[in-house]
């Protein structure tokens, strides 16, 4: 596999089987790899001994699920924000923002019922709505009180945990695409995540999925940025194999995956440098757009190796 650990390795590292703790994929057997989240030392990352997927064990209670969600306590106390200041978080995550609408703007423009699930506090529905060529509806889901009671998307937000609550009748079905950023991650079930926004979806409809790639070429070269990646809130921890397998699993025909790199070549001179990331200013784009043409060099020869930050994964179901 490709980001797991061989058998030899995990033999000659004295790692040991947790009988207790089975793949979210494959429900196979687990080994430690060694390493722990960032954020909770307790806790232990392990890799499937059959499909190689990498996850959190054990993963948070529901009772932490519930904490974690209604206050965005990761993201609000976490070490970006004091969560106090709101405009301050929407700064924060102009160039995010800015940066995902610009590439998913020209896709979602080839349907016309669009549903973002996790839609945070809206920023990205809010930056696609006030596009003057859109030929799209966007409509949002999302289960965290503080976003929602801050939403800015500027149309509907639905309040609805996926592996939990009915599906509305009204919403059964309505949808043609859907778009879910940096949420598959944090589901301790994914494959019945993925089988269940099935019932959100048209005949045939689609999905557009993006995920941290633990495969990075960051984490390649840096050492202290590997170790950052692993954080207490993401139960998974994918690369392309096992993504792909998690859609197959839950009956989806993949139509394409690919990778790309969203932070700047300044900001990976930085964490190779001295291991830290920048914090006083957005890491995405170079300080003068005079330099961002070695941005935009350095970014596409990334994701032709595969290797960059995000991995996008479109799909239909069957």
């Amino acid at each position: 596999m490709e980001q797991a650990l061989n058998s030899r390795q995990r033999k000659d590292n004295n790692m040991s089987n947790l009988p207790n703790a089975v793949c979210l994929i494959c429900v196979g057997g687990v080994t430690l790899t060694g390493n722990k989240p960032r954020d909770r030392q307790e806790a232990d990352i392990v890799v499937c001994n059959q499909c190689g997927h990498i996850q959190m064990f054990p993963l948070l209670t529901p009772e932490e699920e519930k904490e974690e969600y209604d206050n965005d306590t990761s993201v609000r106390f976490g070490g970006i924000t004091d969560g106090s200041d709101f405009e301050a978080m929407r700064v924060r995550y102009s160039e995010w923002t800015k940066q995902h609408a610009d590439i998913y703007f020209d896709i979602l423009q080839n349907y016309e019922n669009i549903l973002e699930i996790g839609s945070g506090y809206g920023f990205f529905m809010e930056a696609l709505n006030a596009r003057s060529d859109r030929r799209f509806d966007i409509e949002g889901i999302e289960i965290g009180q503080f976003r929602l009671d801050n939403f800015v998307g500027g149309t509907a937000v639905h309040n609805i945990n996926v592996l939990t609550d009915d599906i509305p009748h009204e919403l059964q079905h309505k949808y043609d695409c859907i778009i879910c950023m940096h949420v598959l991650e944090h589901i301790s079930q994914p494959v019945l995540f993925l089988e269940r926004i099935k019932a959100l979806l048209k005949p045939g409809g689609n999905v557009i999925f993006e995920v941290p790639n633990i495969n990075c070429l960051l984490g390649e070269i840096s050492a202290e940025y590997k170790n950052f990646m692993y954080l207490y809130g993401h139960c998974s921890y994918f690369f392309e194999g096992t993504l792909r397998l998690v859609f197959e699993k839950a009956g989806y025909n993949v139509k394409n995956i690919c990778t790309y790199e969203i932070y700047s070549v300044e900001n990976h001179c930085r964490w190779v440098r001295e291991g830290v990331p920048f914090t006083k200013y957005n890491q995405m784009f170079m300080p003068d757009e005079k330099l961002e043409w070695i941005n935009r060099i350095y970014k596409d020869e990334i994701g032709k190796q595969g290797k960059g930050f995000a991995l996008t994964i479109q799909a239909n179901i069957k």
